[in-house]
């Protein structure tokens, strides 16, 4: 850890009290989860006053969404512990804002990433910021009726758990009049277990670990009872969070559940009293990606984030020798070898045996089924073998003829599917940047786009426009 000696000693033990004078008692308290895909970024806002959980993974997305509320400072930032989905994007948060007080577990970690970050925070230290570890028993207030209390880690630690990193993540619980909220990181099965004696009744709960089956316990669930769980996680992540099991304890217990990935960034407010929650966006099942097993190209399920060559290859084979199409996603699955059927199954939510649009898949890059082989008349009647599927032809919006210009602030998704070095992938990420941030002003905007790179762009520019 590259926090000097001399900062260790200053700030070992301290409790921060955040003395914030304000007329403002009673005011509203907004949690909004931000949209960072795989990863977590919540911003918390009250009286005048700002803190930050968390940084995301990519290195500019968390800042460019608060650049664009208009945020310029924080008063508190907490990183809850070193995994890149947490601090990715904490350098940039540090350098662009100004930060009060920059909290951290204050537990080394070994990567580059974590030792540039440390160099950064101590640049700022003695700058004026101020540094704190994160320590149980520790209370900061938050205006004039709200306060942060942290529940996690102590000095020890736990050690020797699945993911000791994960385990010892600041858990930090925010009480706002009669309102109570559960921030918990990564926080493992035994962190849950160790802040039982902590908690009680809080409505909002601000799931671990990107709903990870191995967090969120029954014991925790049945402590707080929260009547809101908020998951920040990526659409079809590699993953699979939120699991299953999971989703299946809140559904049991009356917890509405909200998830980034299918509903954007989900703000909550709280008067004190009472909790509102809205969100950017609301999918339904017919919107998210649908991969139908039986007729999918390779492409449309390498689509699914972490199915790679080996994974489609052994779709491929197993669908060519299974007699006739599968019956159900668990036959499926069932017939893969053991790690092309333990990466899809965290990924079941987005395959079916019938796709809502066309029955083949929602991705647009499949042939349609073939048609039924029909027996001859005097041979005994069979059913006829799906074969692999066929070679992906042109999508439903076909590319762009010579002369002929794709608009890419009007296309849909297959219509920019299909231009030169894009792909159904690039496509939708140009659409949600496209709705989230306006239109592109010219094709080469189009690098604005996480993932879209100038040679992408190069090879595209012979058929985009963004004239009408």
């Amino acid at each position: 850890m590259k926090v000097t000696q001399i900062l260790k000693t200053l700030m070992a033990g301290l409790v921060f009290f955040f003395s914030w004078a304000s007329f403002c008692y009673g005011e509203n308290l907004t949690v909004s989860v931000l949209d960072v895909g795989q990863a977590d970024a919540i911003l918390i806002e009250h009286a005048g006053k700002r803190v930050l959980i968390d940084s995301g993974e990519q290195k500019d997305q968390a800042m460019e969404i608060l650049k664009k509320k208009g945020i310029n400072s924080f008063d508190l930032v907490v990183a809850t512990h070193p995994h890149a989905d947490h601090i990715g994007g904490m350098q940039n948060i540090l350098t662009n804002f100004n930060v009060k007080v920059y909290m951290d577990n204050g537990f080394p970690h070994t990567t580059k990433q974590y030792d540039d970050l440390m160099t950064v925070a101590e640049q700022k230290v003695a700058a004026g910021m101020r540094y704190m570890t994160g320590r149980q028993g520790q209370r900061l207030n938050f205006g004039p009726d709200a306060h942060f209390e942290v529940l996690w880690p102590t000095d020890e630690g736990l050690k020797n758990t699945r993911s000791d990193i994960n385990a010892n993540s600041v858990v930090l619980k925010l009480i706002h009049g009669n309102n109570c909220f559960l921030f918990t990181g990564d926080a493992e099965a035994e962190t849950e277990q160790a802040i039982l004696p902590l908690v009680d009744k809080c409505q909002v709960y601000k799931v671990s670990h990107h709903g990870s089956p191995h967090s969120s316990i029954p014991e925790l669930l049945d402590k707080i009872q929260p009547d809101y769980a908020l998951i920040s996680c990526g659409l079809a992540n590699k993953h699979g969070h939120p699991g299953q099991t999971t989703l299946a304890s809140f559904n049991a217990r009356n917890t509405k559940y909200y998830r980034t990935d299918w509903q954007g960034e989900i703000t909550v407010v709280s008067d004190g009293d009472h909790i509102s929650v809205t969100t950017e966006k609301n999918l339904t099942q017919e919107d998210l990606p649908c991969i139908n097993i039986n007729y999918a190209s390779e492409a449309d399920f390498s689509v699914l984030k972490g199915v790679g060559g080996k994974t489609t290859e052994a779709v491929m084979q197993v669908r060519a020798k299974h007699p006739g199409p599968f019956r159900s996603v668990d036959e499926f699955i069932q017939a893969l070898p053991e790690q092309p059927a333990k990466r899809l199954n965290k990924l079941r939510d987005y395959l079916s045996v019938s796709c809502p649009n066309d029955g083949y898949g929602t991705l647009g890059l499949s042939a349609p089924a073939p048609a039924p082989v029909q027996a001859a008349p005097s041979a005994p009647l069979v059913q006829a073998a799906v074969p692999a599927a066929p070679a992906p032809v042109a999508p439903s919006a076909p590319a762009a003829a010579a002369g002929q210009l794709v608009n890419i602030n009007t296309a849909d998704v297959n219509a920019l599917a299909a231009m030169p070095g894009m792909g159904m992938g690039k496509a939708q990420k140009a659409i949600d940047d496209r709705n989230a941030n306006g239109l592109f002003k010219s094709c080469k905007d189009l690098q604005r786009v996480n993932g879209i790179g100038k040679k992408t762009v190069d090879k595209l520019l012979s058929v985009c426009t963004v004239a009408e």
